[in-house]
């Protein structure tokens, strides 16, 4: 085994999830170095060419994209890759992106003063939903039901934020989409798994705020947009979040997560996240470099 036959596997801590693909990994005879947020990445040492890629796990978004650029600076290729994080990472420049390629997404707006959410009361029919710009697990995410509403919000963030540094905001339609909303999960090209996250206690259905999974079909609409979004963002692992419309009867996509957790979900679906993750990075080490050789998994804290 060469060392350009090796992972660097970042993480901001090292969770089941992590710790099946790289048991996979060295199942394939791949050898995994797993590098800690809390780690110097090896950058201007020429170490960083003991690599063939790196595997982006951190679980903080800036983490994320700070250390994959980095990397990719260096010269190593990074799951995800640059490009698709940093689009990812930023729910404003999704919308924006989506919106260019034609990507079915509830209707939007950025925003970029408190003053202007009272104007998009009248665009919206006074129902939005407020999402800043990058946040995960549906933090700082909120519901607008009328002016009043809307008060409450802004006299909320300005006790916080009196200046407003956390504008522009996204405000985007609310969709009527039942009790649920949908995960499909993409590793390479292929959606590989989807299912409802169901909630009748919380409008917001993340399973970490309790919803529960239901294991679907990978519908042909399911697929098609699945497959957009790959050719929008390249091919990678992601977590694609969709809501059935049922006022105008089709899906459109919320958002998509490029780090998705599975540690729940697979053991309900059934569909290994973490060995379809390990074969699609062991193929695309494959396209750089040709070994059959074994290597075992190491793990440095």
């Amino acid at each position: 085994m060469t060392p350009s036959h090796a992972v660097l596997l970042c993480v901001t801590k090292l969770r089941e999830e992590e710790q099946r693909i790289a048991g996979y990994l060295g199942e394939l005879g791949v050898r995994v170095h797993v590098n800690l947020d809390s780690m110097e990445l090896p950058l201007g040492t020429g170490e960083e060419s003991s690599f063939a890629i790196a595997l982006i796990r951190c679980l903080s978004q800036r983490s994320a994209l700070h250390r994959s650029r980095l990397l990719e600076l260096s010269g190593l290729p990074t799951l995800n890759s640059v490009n698709a994080i940093t689009i990812c990472t930023n729910k404003i420049h999704q919308a924006i992106v989506f919106e260019k390629h034609g990507v079915p997404q509830p209707r939007f707006k950025v925003l970029f003063t408190p003053p202007k959410l009272y104007d998009a009361l009248n665009e919206f029919d006074g129902l939005y939903v407020i999402k800043p710009a990058t946040s995960s697990w549906g933090r700082g995410i909120a519901r607008i039901t009328g002016r009043e509403c809307l008060d409450s919000w802004i006299a909320a963030r300005e006790s916080v934020d009196p200046s407003h540094q956390s504008f522009p905001v996204l405000v985007q339609e609310y969709v009527e989409k039942g009790d649920y909303d949908i995960r499909v999960v993409i590793v390479g090209r292929k959606p590989i798994a989807a299912f409802r996250r169901v909630s009748a206690e919380n409008w917001k259905t993340n399973t970490h705020l309790g919803a529960e999974i239901e294991p679907i079909e990978i519908n042909d609409e399911i697929a098609s947009i699945s497959n957009k979004l790959v050719e929008v963002l390249g091919e990678g692992i992601y977590g694609a979040d969709l809501f059935f419309d049922y006022k105008n009867l089709r899906y459109v996509v919320c958002e998509v997560n490029q780090n998705p957790e599975f540690a729940k979900s697979w053991k309900v679906h059934g569909v290994d996240v973490a060995y379809h993750i390990a074969q699609y990075v062991k193929e695309t080490i494959d396209h750089q470099v040709n070994s059959g050789q074994h290597a075992n998994v190491t793990i440095h804290t």
